[in-house]
């Protein structure tokens, strides 16, 4: 959006554009006739929810209020019953929101008597510590590969290392030789902290493979540093997830790594290619390290927005199938040229978009799905999947009663797409139902282009898949419709030029006719799911339901 553009329009045209897609729906036929996902809707949506006026939609921030308001409003309009606790739209979550003082991040190697301090921002980022806002550790340095113990597959990154009171230093992500399911559940930090605690680590240090640093370069992450992290927050105002065992966290730059494995037993380079061929090792680290922070922090709440279409079936409507999308994005922040709002028009006000469209499709149907839909409009995505991980942990249903989990992040389209991906169809009974209404829509369905990106576990299915719930996500692949733009190189460029940039606004080019496609694929596929006489199923043997869905009985 233009920011030179008077603030008095700017709000009038953005209340005119909010009555208007607010009138189309009032406007829209009777519920006996059918509906179809209409891309004209789909653009009011991502025009309202990413301009200026909302100033990024940050979780916590007014411009998200104002977005979950919007969003409540739709539901309403749409004819959906509030689907919150006490009968309302709005789940409130309480967190606490921290920031690290990154000109207080000290990391110092000791060696030989001699005592070398690298620099914050250039050579490594501090992390942040939830617990206390000022913490300083020292110890040892042990290198543990990824950080990974995979008995199952025969693999330990941590041989005889003795981890207790030493500061792990890890690779990101899991070896590549992982099937991608795998490599995807052990990439995270939820799998990796805990197996660094039990064994004794009291702080940890990331060094990011080369293929990870040509994904997002260390820059990048300085770039952003200036965003806050998140948890939520228990009963007791305990912060979820904060692991306060390990009491310092940093992220090596090239420069700060290639510091930490000077005189070590093997090179970094070595250790890469180790890495790369799945070749578990571990060894001490010349010398100790001087680990010390400073956090600021701040309570916040922002609210998951949560609607219900009730399903038809007297039996059946007492189960449910949960559609979500991130409502949230990165607020306002660090300016690029003369632009500080990230305005997050594909990131992800067309997934919001997709999703009012699914909804309205399915409550205006002549016939109800036999299982009730909830829609859920998380908050705080961008901070760590949080809304989504405080639904599954807190649902406003039963647990045991929500049957599958299909989530919209995302979708990109540029250009007019004739192929989708669905992110998880390898994994359950929920895929078959994916390429069914792909075809029935006159798409292909592609599988992951890029499985070393582990998608699988960086939305807002995973909360539900870690809770035991099958889960499905549907994106655009690379395939256009006109065969002279090539996909692939497209969404390339997005993620160089735009992703979690100011330039991800509604300026951009996006073809809400592909939108709109992914609106019927994905209305047909919850409708299926709603209305099959079973629930969904993990496929035999599949490592997420071995993992998480025997625990959880399903």
């Amino acid at each position: 959006m233009n920011p030179h553009l008077p603030l008095a329009r700017r709000i009038a045209g953005s209340l005119a554009l909010a009555a208007l897609v607010a009138g189309t729906a009032l406007a829209a036929p009777p519920r006996t006739a059918p509906a179809s996902p209409d891309a004209a809707r789909i653009r009011a949506h991502v025009e309202f929810l990413a301009d200026d006026l909302l100033e990024g939609r940050a979780a916590g921030t007014r411009g998200f209020d104002l977005a979950a308001r919007y969003v409540a409003a739709q539901f309403r309009v749409l004819g959906l019953t509030p689907g919150g606790p006490n009968a309302a739209w709005l789940q409130p979550i309480p967190f606490v929101e921290a920031t690290p003082v990154i000109p207080a991040g000290r990391l110092e190697l000791v060696r030989d008597g001699r005592t070398t301090a690298l620099e914050s921002a250039k050579d490594f980022l501090p992390g942040i510590d939830y617990a206390t806002p000022q913490s300083e550790i020292e110890g040892p340095l042990a290198f543990v590969g990824f950080g990974v113990s995979a008995p199952e597959r025969g693999y330990d990154d941590f041989g005889d290392i003795d981890l207790k009171g030493r500061i792990a230093v890890i690779l990101s992500g899991a070896p590549p030789t992982f099937p991608s399911t795998a490599r995807a559940h052990y990439s995270t930090n939820l799998s990796k902290y805990p197996e660094l605690i039990r064994r004794g680590a009291i702080g940890v240090m990331t060094i990011r493979t080369p293929w990870d640093e040509r994904l997002t370069p260390f820059e990048r992450l300085v770039q952003a540093s200036w965003r806050p992290g998140m948890r939520w927050l228990d009963a007791n105002g305990t912060p979820a997830d904060s692991f306060p065992e390990l009491k310092r966290f940093a992220t090596l730059g090239p420069s700060g790594a290639a510091a930490v494995f000077a005189g070590a037993p093997k090179t970094l380079e070595q250790a890469f290619a180790d890495a790369k061929e799945g070749r578990s090792t571990a060894f001490d680290l010349p010398g100790r390290a001087k680990l010390a922070g400073q956090t600021l922090s701040t309570r916040r709440e922002s609210p998951n927005v949560i609607g219900l279409v009730e399903g038809g079936d007297p039996r059946l409507k007492n189960e449910y199938v949960v559609l979500t999308a991130h409502l949230d994005g990165l607020g306002k922040g660090a300016a690029v040229g003369n632009d500080s709002t990230y305005n997050g028009a594909m990131d992800n006000a067309t997934g919001i978009a997709v999703m009012l469209e699914v909804a309205r499709t399915l409550q205006a149907s002549r016939v109800k799905p036999k299982r009730s839909v909830l829609f859920v409009a998380t908050t705080a995505e961008e901070r760590g999947l949080l809304g989504a991980d405080y639904f599954a942990e807190h649902p406003t249903v039963p647990r045991a009663a929500i049957v599958a989990n299909v989530n919209m992040d995302m979708p990109f389209a540029a250009v007019p797409m004739r192929d989708f991906v669905a992110f998880g169809a390898e994994h359950s009974s929920l895929g078959p139902v994916a390429a069914r209404a792909a075809k029935a829509e006159g798409y292909l369905l592609s599988p992951d282009p890029t499985p070393e990106e582990v998608v699988f576990v960086r939305s807002d299915q995973y909360p539900f898949v870690r809770r035991g719930i099958p889960a499905l996500f549907l994106a655009t692949g690379e395939k256009t419709q006109d065969a002279s733009a090539n996909g692939h190189e497209l969404k390339e460029q997005f993620t160089r030029q735009r992703y979690h940039q100011p330039s991800d606004d509604a300026n951009q080019p996006i073809d809400y006719g592909t939108l709109a496609g992914l609106a019927r694929i994905n209305a047909r596929a919850v409708t299926e799911i709603a209305n099959a006489p079973a629930r969904p199923r993990w496929n035999a043997g599949d490592f997420f339901g071995e993992t998480y869905g025997k625990a959880a009985g399903r």
